[in-house]
């Protein structure tokens, strides 16, 4: 179907399609999680094994070992 600017509410798109398995407030709700997922992916980013030893005042190999699983390994 091409859109054809003069009559775009001949157009049929998203929810109005026959096959269309979403409708506009699911593609608004999916929008929103996925900025929300990429905010969480650049906190996540500025949390490396080196912030959180600096934050402890321990060596940044002290974190990968736990976070690796080969020390402290009594802790859950």
């Amino acid at each position: 179907m091409i859109d054809d600017p003069m009559n775009f509410l001949k157009v049929k798109r998203g929810s109005q399609l026959p096959h269309s398995k979403l409708n506009e407030d699911d593609v608004r709700h999916i929008l929103r999680l996925v900025a929300h997922r990429e905010q969480l992916k650049r906190q996540a980013a500025a949390l490396t094994n080196a912030k959180i030893a600096e934050k402890f005042d321990v060596h940044q190999r002290t974190i990968d070992r736990i976070t690796a699983k080969t020390s402290w390994l009594h802790v859950e």
